[in-house]
């Protein structure tokens, strides 16, 4: 089975091959063109076949959505993914052009990655290439800035603080709530707008729930964590786990 879908992206008009064999798609790829695998197209021929690489692969055609196919489409292309949009933001994947919108005065070790457009660039390709998720740039919509990142990610905490996120059900995965306003922008309810669409990307998308690393001492970060329904299920004291002096606190949602 080949299906050609074109898809409207930005304007322009691209086409996408859908197939159930391996060898048209692998040569499809190679010429350059954006391609999608499918397991079973209903007669249960395709189960079986090796779709080694192949970056995206259903189970079958009733999985293929216009969301996915842009989705797709988007990789291929080098475009971003819009995450979210909320009333005054817009939340999307990073692109290398936006390294060079980091104020000079946020270059500390965190925005490292991200104000480096060759590093910057390797991290698109791997992070949400591989896991579709990782740290976003969050744009003011009007006028049209950059104004911090947030994200979710795998859980960078120490073992004991592992330990103490609640068990999910198998088809849920904790992630780690993190964002970064820039200076000029805080105290504007910018963090707060941000993670709340987060935090619904990351339920509704990724089927996660989010956690968060907090010092003690940072209020405003708790009372956030608090604001999205989040409790605090560990206090660790231990600087040489922590890495920070003080308290730190491990925030997860709450189990319903």
């Amino acid at each position: 089975m080949k299906q050609e879908r074109t898809l409207s992206i930005e304007g322009k008009e691209y086409t996408l091959l859908i197939s159930d064999e391996p060898q048209a798609l692998l040569e499809a790829k190679a010429s350059g063109r954006a391609v999608l695998g499918c397991l079973d197209t209903g007669n249960g021929e395709g189960a079986s076949r090796d779709f080694q690489g192949i970056p995206y692969v259903v189970p079958s055609m009733e999985d293929v959505t216009e969301e996915l196919l842009e989705l797709i489409l988007r990789r291929y292309l080098g475009l971003p993914w819009l995450i979210d949009e909320t009333e005054r933001l817009y939340i999307r994947e990073f692109v290398k052009e936006d390294a060079e919108n980091i104020p000079e005065e946020e270059y500390g070790k965190e925005e490292e990655i991200f104000r480096d457009p060759d590093k910057l660039e390797v991290y698109i390709k791997n992070q949400y290439g591989f896991y579709e998720y990782g740290t976003w740039a969050v744009l003011k919509k009007s006028p049209s800035l950059l104004i911090g990142m947030a994200g979710a990610s795998n859980p960078n905490l120490p073992e004991t603080a592992l330990q103490a996120l609640p068990t999910l059900p198998d088809d849920l995965c904790w992630l780690e709530l993190g964002y970064h306003i820039f200076k000029p922008y805080r105290k504007n309810g910018y963090a707060t707008e941000a993670a709340k669409a987060i935090l619904s990307y990351s339920h509704e998308v990724l089927s996660a729930r989010l956690c968060a690393w907090i010092e003690a001492k940072n209020k405003a970060s708790c009372a956030l964590a608090e604001s999205l329904g989040m409790e605090v299920v560990k206090v660790i004291s231990d600087q040489t786990a922590t890495g920070w002096p003080g308290a730190c606190l491990l925030y997860a949602e709450k189990m319903q």
